[in-house]
């Protein structure tokens, strides 16, 4: 005999679950702001910018939705349909910022995108105007209200995080060092260009940059990179917002226990909460993913090609973020979808619909594969140039890129004298460090969804396809991640969270249907909870930088001393980095290249150029000082490879105790190069950090000898 565990729930005031929820978020976000100041500037922070976030979202809602009413069965839920107009409006927003920015010069400026949002909120309160109308204030709420106190508290923690200036979140992970070298680096040299060209000193603005692309849009309505930076990190967290609210309230209509418990779990995910911190892309991964999903469920149950189409709306737009995407989200659902269609009796028409789906998915994600063509030859460079072409790569950079992202442990391209290579980790032992004992997914959430799927298998002719489909989707992505990823890193892997979520939410609500299940479930519910959370605030306290939160970013540029000196430089001084590409906070102009494009001072040094010739060119840059991190370069030297002009040497250099140098800044120092400033740590007896050269007015013309 089973039970309706909602009659099991006391009513209570909606007010008092509204008190309770302000209560949780504020409680959370004061304790991990840790001071009143922060928390007063995280809060204010959060209010301005989450408000200008959430008129992007609206927007997109408002011209999703003109779209889907014509594809979307009317039958689906609405809050699905609601969802997914979001995510196709954030899809349209991004491909317009592409559009208008590549082909004009100008136009990336507040005067145009804001009437473009509000159009766009206003196109969403006419279409749903009727049940804004018809909307009744709730006076009484069931005792399922009090889950908004959890949902509150996963806010507020969220919000801790994401007014924190980017740099200062993923710390130990150094996820940083991705945001700051072109998940804003990317935007903002298009938003200072006022264009969306081609960065070949970049190759990662040759990623899908579908989210990136929203972050071009916060700076664009901010007037500003700096400006801007809070309202990308937000909108990047609204992806996870959307997930959430798409479990919710997709599967309130016949299975709103599990779709409230999923929902929890999924809400407070130590990953998912962690990556909401970040000005990253994988929360959109997350999103579309979730939708998808839930999208497949209509199709199971009989939704057909409109549903099928939805589906294909979900993985194309997860693809326009990400080339990980395509196995981690589009593959999965699309397998699963043939799987399911050979097994049917109707096995062509089934079909059909998954082809529909599969063009569906490529045509969103056709813009960002165009775009590298026209650039490169190559519609996914920088993957795959042994097939399709190396574009701007060098063959060493091609070389170095393949070797640096490929599954297996491989030397440095080129190898530096000395190196030896350390003991690899086989993908078993990734495997069960970063996934099965990982802290990223909630231990004991990933342990009720291994309980769930064991009662599957048990009960397997009582178990809905559906259920069936995600354990699917779940095991392709796990087999794509370990034998395809490079170090399988639990990030990669961040769409897995919404199947973990589902599973355990079943398995949780099968429970509570149960007689006498209710109170069970909500226990290991509520202790899963506990403990997501407190990993959580773990994170946070390694993954976080002092109490920062709304600090701007000018004052991080020219105030933290990471930075300061390279603002302090003379007025017209112009920065070429060496090693270091982490440039967002670097005054404008500064150039730079990553560990795998052409550096331009290696390049000119392999010319054949002598020392003053190098100098001379450097000069016709506008170059003024060089900026060498010599950590960075020993770094990626020692790991992906680092253009021996620049690195030659300095391994044998470092390990002998001498300090860091190269045989060409001896030579270029008889030309006038000289020593703008050392930067070393606090503990004189430590090595030079960075050093800066200043150039000279023109090169001293004397002879040198050039070196090997």
């Amino acid at each position: 005999m089973t039970q309706n565990p909602s009659s099991a729930l006391v009513r209570l005031p909606v007010w008092t679950a509204v008190a309770l929820a302000l209560l949780a978020g504020g409680l959370t976000l004061w304790c991990l702001t840790g001071a009143a100041p922060a928390f007063c500037a995280a809060l204010w922070t959060a209010i301005i910018e989450g408000a200008a976030a959430a008129a992007v979202v609206i927007a997109a809602g408002g011209y999703g939705y003109m779209l889907l009413r014509l594809v979307a069965p009317k039958s689906a839920p609405t809050g699905l349909r609601t969802v997914t107009a979001c995510v196709l409006g954030l899809w349209l927003f991004s491909t317009a910022v592409l559009v208008v920015g590549s082909a004009s010069h100008g136009l990336l400026k507040p005067w145009l995108w804001w009437p473009v949002v509000a159009v766009g909120i206003l196109l969403a309160a006419w279409q749903c105007r009727k049940k804004l109308l018809a909307w009744q204030p709730v006076r009484r709420a069931d005792g399922w209200a009090l889950m908004w106190v959890v949902v509150a508290a996963a806010a507020g923690t969220w919000l801790a995080g994401a007014t924190h200036p980017p740099g200062a979140v993923g710390l130990q992970t150094n996820d940083a060092y991705d945001v700051l070298e072109y998940h804003l680096q990317a935007p903002r040299e298009f938003f200072d260009a006022q264009h969306v060209g081609q960065l070949q000193h970049n190759c990662y603005s040759h990623y899908p940059l579908g989210v990136e692309m929203l972050f071009l849009l916060a700076m664009a309505l901010r007037g500003g990179a700096y400006e801007g930076m809070y309202l990308a990190k937000l909108l990047h967290g609204a992806f996870a917002v959307l997930a959430v609210a798409g479990v919710w309230t997709t599967l309130k209509r016949d299975e709103q226990v599990r779709g409230r418990f999923a929902a929890m779990l999924l809400a407070t995910a130590p990953l998912l909460l962690y990556l909401s911190w970040l000005a990253m892309v994988e929360l959109a991964e997350v999103c579309c993913l979730a939708v998808a999903l839930l999208w497949l469920r209509q199709w199971l149950r009989g939704g057909g090609l409109r549903a099928a189409t939805c589906i294909g709306l979900c993985l194309g737009a997860a693809c326009a973020v990400k080339y990980l995407a395509v196995g981690f989200v589009a593959g999965p659902v699309v397998a699963v979808m043939v799987i399911v269609s050979l097994l049917k009796r109707r096995r062509l028409a089934s079909l059909r619909q998954v082809l529909m789906a599969t063009g569906v998915t490529a045509l969103l994600f056709s813009p960002w594969l165009i775009r590298n063509i026209a650039y490169t030859g190559n519609p996914v460079f920088p993957l795959a140039t042994s097939v399709f072409g190396r574009g701007h790569f060098s063959a060493q950079s091609q070389q170095r890129w393949a070797d640096g992202h490929g599954p297996d442990k491989k030397p440095p391209v080129p190898t530096p004298a000395g190196w030896k290579m350390s003991p690899a980790s086989s993908r078993f032992e990734m495997f069960y460090d970063n996934f099965l004992t990982s802290d990223w997914f909630g231990p004991l959430m990933m342990a009720v969804a291994g309980v769930a799927v064991c009662a599957m298998i048990v009960s397997a002719g009582k178990t809905e396809t559906w259920d069936w489909a995600i354990l699917g989707v779940l095991g392709l992505q796990l087999a794509v991640w370990t034998a395809l990823t490079h170090e399988m890193p639990a990030r990669f892997i961040a769409p897995a969270m919404v199947p973990i979520a589902l599973l355990a939410g079943g398995g949780l609500a099968k429970l509570a249907r149960r007689r006498r299940g209710l109170l069970p479930a909500a226990a290991v519910l509520l202790a899963a909870v506990v403990v997501n959370m407190l990993i959580t605030f773990n994170i946070y306290s390694q993954n976080t930088s002092g109490p920062l939160n709304g600090v701007s970013g000018e004052q991080i540029a020219r105030n933290a001393p990471i930075w300061k000196d390279a603002h302090q430089l003379p007025q017209g001084a112009k920065i070429l980095l060496v090693g270091d590409a982490k440039a967002f906070y670097f005054p404008p102009g500064t150039l730079y290249a990553t560990a795998f494009d052409t550096h331009p001072l290696a390049a000119i040094i392999d010319r054949g150029k002598t020392p003053g010739e190098i100098i001379d060119e450097l000069r016709a840059m506008g170059v003024t000082h060089l900026w060498f991190d010599w950590p960075e370069i020993r770094r990626l030297a020692t790991t992906y490879g680092y253009p021996s002009a620049l690195s030659a040497d300095l391994l044998l250099r470092l390990t002998g105790g001498e300090p860091p140098g190269l045989d060409i800044l001896d030579a270029m120092s008889a030309c006038g190069l000289t020593i703008s400033k050392h930067i070393t740590p606090s503990n004189k007896d430590k090595p030079i950090l960075t050093t800066i050269y200043a150039l000279p007015a023109a090169a001293t013309k004397v002879e040198t000898t050039q070196p090997n």
